[in-house]
């Protein structure tokens, strides 16, 4: 258990550093507003293991709400935030994803 909060340490960590680069990021809200998405989308990939991102949307969706009632995001726009974070821990590759390296046979 204390390497999961560890690895959650780190992520909060990355996602607070590299939040602003995101094109998703609005850059007139600070990283405080996506935080709460950015969790969701994380634990979200430890608690949802091995399944695609498209498939446990409306569980991430009520996760958020639940873990994040006054959330100064709407999920629409939280969940780039989410999609984001998920997809880094659930190594979910897409074709459109150039930081995590070139994908080919597409």
């Amino acid at each position: 258990m204390e390497e999961v909060k560890k690895d959650l340490t780190k992520e909060e960590a990355y996602w607070r550093e590299h939040h602003a680069a995101q094109p998703y990021a609005n850059k007139n809200l600070p990283y405080e507003h996506y935080a709460p998405a950015y969790r969701t989308g994380y634990e979200g990939a430890l608690k949802y293991t091995g399944k695609k991102f498209e498939y446990i949307e409306d569980e991430l969706v009520l996760d958020y709400e639940k873990s994040a009632p006054s959330a100064p995001l709407p999920w629409d726009h939280a969940r780039h935030a989410v999609h984001a974070a998920w997809t880094k821990l659930s190594n979910e590759i897409t074709p459109l994803d150039p930081s995590r390296g070139v994908r080919t046979g597409f």
